[in-house]
């Protein structure tokens, strides 16, 4: 092993230990079945706040997740802004929660 591929490798190291973007990613993708306690009229109107909040974060844009080269997710930090991320996981929440709403044919 050469002096240049130890660089590499601990560079790959320190990177990988800094909040990798694909686990932040990971992480905002979550199970509709946590809303399926809440009352449909309540549900409806806590996914269209957050998607309020996420129109308000991103100034109107939406949130759209980051281009991430394929293989690279596990060693890129996570290089969003603070209200990219937080637009992340309320879109996971409204994701999450229309599937809900879909699923129990909630009107809405």
């Amino acid at each position: 092993m050469t002096k240049r591929h130890l660089q590499v490798i601990m560079l790959t190291a320190l990177l990988t230990g800094c909040g990798n973007i694909q686990g932040q990613l990971d992480s905002e993708k979550i199970s509709s079945l946590r809303y399926d306690t809440v009352e449909c009229p309540a549900l409806v109107a806590q996914r269209n706040q957050a998607a309020a909040e996420i129109s308000r974060l991103t100034n109107g844009a939406g949130y759209q997740d980051p281009n991430v080269i394929t293989g690279l997710g596990p060693v890129l930090p996570d290089y969003r802004t603070a209200n990219q991320k937080k637009a992340g996981a309320l879109q996971g929440q409204v994701d999450s929660m229309g599937r809900s709403i879909d699923r129990r044919k909630c009107a809405g």
